[in-house]
């Protein structure tokens, strides 16, 4: 036994080495992030059983052969009846505003992206406003209503969503509800869920878990959008889940979370309604509609828009990119909305370089957020922001989880996607991007409404919090790239 012992003893730490080594060379050849990559690298040496385990889960961005390839044919047929889209409703001056003109050809290279003319645009910042129109909606749809989410609750408003769904099936409407397989997880198993797919609603959950396959699914690569589209003419996209403020998460201590949601009608409700096609089908063999019809769509305004979505398989970097461009190349005002602020360097670097050159620049956060780690990692970039002369603000009292930037009153962005980098490289996430309008002013007097109920940190009170706190948010702040 004592001989045993020993070897048994040197076969475990060589067991070890040689994991952690091997997967440190993976982690290497995939040329990530270099914060991404130590991060990995320093788990999986300083644990590398745990953190092997981990890596295995969540530290490759993959599908399944089967997603990957409903996805690449339903973009596939997306190619030429776009652009028949963009040689209608294409914008035929150029764009004034540097940032403008950037973010546009980054989107557009993102292939689902070109700036179209034609939209009205609706901006919806109170909860019960946008239920009530979206209802309104709903009970006038005569074809059919797509709805992708990735939190669904079926308490408060949302049942009378619910109501509006089982009525338009019941005339005749064809009803999909698309949810995150985890975020979604309560209402798929929710007695709610079975009595829509009895009256006819069909419901499907995006990116199933399931460990015990063998090929396995990562459950924190998530579908993270959130939208409506009404007869691939109304559509409905923001911040906020299928979810009733009043309900969600009562008692978390975080108070009702504040959303913004933008509709809009035109070009751009039909590449959204296109998008949820895509995202259908990586989930179902079912094709309802194999390409745009461009002869249906009409002008329904003036407004510019850009759909940027944005995940694995769909140029995951895009958002990063277009969010990044809009940081470099505001002039004299930048101000950013996020509930969750955990950037990487280069995006703190831009935001630090904007307000020494001058620019007004304003970042808001919720006071309270949730989830310890993102709380503490965000909070320890606040000393670089200050000093810098960056505006941050703590929005009080309740949970401002709306995600939007504008850039000089040219150019606005509201969407799903959070100031992190799960949601910049990781998540499926939706954003629409305002052009040079009317909807980038009404966006900015949003932002306004937001500063007015938010309290702004003092560089030098913000300094005296305690030294534990500080190695608590800089301990947090080394996993950011992986949180």
């Amino acid at each position: 036994m004592q001989q045993i012992l020993p070897w048994t003893a040197f076969a475990s730490a060589a067991f070890h080495v040689v994991l952690a080594a091997g997967l440190s060379l993976r982690v290497l050849s995939s040329r990530r992030p270099t914060g991404v990559s130590l991060a990995w690298i320093v788990l999986l040496l300083s644990f590398p059983l745990a953190g092997a385990l981990i890596y295995v889960f969540v530290g490759e961005t993959w599908l399944s052969g089967r997603r990957s390839r409903r996805t690449a044919e339903a973009a596939r047929k997306l190619q030429d009846p776009l652009a028949e889209m963009e040689q209608r409703f294409g914008i035929t001056t150029a764009l004034d505003h540097h940032a403008a003109r950037a973010i546009a050809n980054l989107g557009q290279s993102a292939g689902l992206s070109p700036p179209l003319g034609g939209n009205s645009v609706l901006l919806f910042d109170e909860a019960d406003s946008v239920f009530d129109r979206m209802i309104s909606d709903i009970g006038a749809a005569q074809h059919e209503c797509d709805c992708l989410y990735y939190i669904w609750e079926s308490e408060g408003r949302v049942l009378d969503v619910e109501a509006a769904l089982t009525a338009a099936v019941e005339r005749g409407v064809q009803c999909r509800v698309l949810v995150d397989a985890v975020g979604a997880r309560r209402f798929l198993r929710s007695p709610a869920a079975r009595r829509l797919r009895l009256v006819g609603v069909q419901i499907r959950a995006a990116l199933p878990v399931n460990l015990l396959r063998s090929r396995l699914h990562r459950i924190d690569l998530r579908n993270h959008r959130k939208m409506i589209v009404i007869d691939n003419q109304i559509a409905y996209v923001g911040s906020m889940n299928m979810v009733d403020p009043k309900t969600f998460q009562n008692g978390e201590g975080y108070g009702a979370w504040v959303d913004l949601t933008i509709r809009t009608q035109g070009p751009s409700a039909m590449l959204l309604s296109e998008l949820f096609e895509i995202d259908w089908a990586m989930e179902s063999s079912e094709v309802y509609r194999t390409q745009i019809d461009s002869r249906s769509v009409s002008i329904r305004g003036d407004e510019v828009l850009q759909v940027v979505p944005s995940g694995p398989g769909q140029q995951p970097s895009t958002i990063f990119r277009i969010m990044t461009a809009a940081v470099y190349g505001a002039q004299d005002r930048l101000l950013l909305t996020t509930p969750y602020f955990v950037p990487d360097e280069t995006f703190v670097a831009g935001l630090v370089s904007a307000a020494i050159r001058g620019v007004e620049t304003t970042v808001v956060v919720p006071a309270r957020v949730n989830g310890f780690l993102t709380r503490m990692a965000g909070r320890s970039y606040y000393d670089e922001l200050l000093g810098a002369g960056v505006n941050v603000y703590l929005y009080k009292d309740d949970m401002l989880h709306a995600k939007t930037l504008t850039v000089d009153d040219a150019v606005g962005v509201i969407g799903t996607v959070n100031l992190d980098r799960r949601s910049f490289w990781l998540n499926y996430e939706l954003s629409l991007v305002l052009h040079g309008s009317s909807a980038v002013e009404r966006l900015a007097a949003a932002q306004s409404g937001y500063i007015a109920r938010s309290v702004a940190l003092s560089g030098s009170g913000w300094m005296k919090r305690g030294r534990i706190t500080r190695y608590i948010e800089n301990g947090a702040q080394l996993l950011s790239p992986i949180l």
